[in-house]
């Protein structure tokens, strides 16, 4: 076994320092350094409204790093699912697990950011359902053979088929960001990796492990 060491691109132009144009262009020549020098993965997040980070669609920079390498795994971390329609990003993932030749890993959230619902006027209570409906339609979207339909609180969907299917099977893996106990026993028990955020001590990130390794 060894550790695996990934980089995440994120976009940052804190108060305008200079155009969009010249942080996208250096983050991605980093980007493209990731595969040569030996990293594993590349790594992407989602925000929007803010400097703070400028990837409105973790997605769509993913599917270009994939034409531009052959070996690096590619992530989200995270698509914010209840932001959008889970359709879409079902067949938005299969595409880019396609175009990668299967090296995408599909980390997904709930969001948390209180602006970020605001700007998109949803409440942030409903995060939750949101999430798990999605959650539901993109697993049936990938685990079904054939049409399905889907009638939901939030999403219908009618006699429909998910092309394309993506290369992994039965999906990409999924990878999900929690920190609560009871949504670090979900993720272990609906299987998925785990994202362990970057702003509390290595003694909380450490318990909140071992009651994911628990569960």
């Amino acid at each position: 076994n060894h550790m695996h060491v990934g980089m995440c691109s994120i976009f940052q132009n804190p108060d305008k320092h200079t155009e969009d144009l010249n942080v996208y262009q250096n983050d991605t020549r980093l980007a493209d350094m990731a595969e040569p020098l030996g990293f594993e993965s590349i790594w992407t997040i989602e925000h929007h409204f803010t400097d703070y980070t400028m990837v409105p669609d973790p997605l769509q920079f993913l599917t270009y790093m994939a034409g531009r390498t052959r070996k690096v795994k590619l992530g989200s971390m995270v698509v914010v699912l209840p932001w959008h329609n889970p359709v879409l990003i079902a067949e938005q993932a299969a595409t880019l697990d396609l175009l990668s030749d299967g090296r995408f890993d599909f980390g997904v959230g709930k969001g948390y950011r209180y602006n970020e619902f605001e700007g998109f006027c949803i409440p942030v209570e409903e995060a939750s359902e949101r999430f798990e409906e999605a959650m539901a339609v993109i697993r049936k979207a990938w685990g079904h053979e054939g049409r399905f339909s889907h009638h939901g609180k939030r999403w219908h969907y009618q006699d429909i088929v998910i092309e394309p299917a993506p290369v992994q099977k039965p999906h990409p893996p999924f990878w999900l960001a929690a920190g609560r106990r009871a949504s670090l026993r979900q993720a272990a028990n609906e299987g998925y990796n785990l994202f362990l955020d970057q702003f509390q001590t290595f003694e909380v990130m450490l318990k909140r492990f071992r009651i994911y390794q628990g569960a």
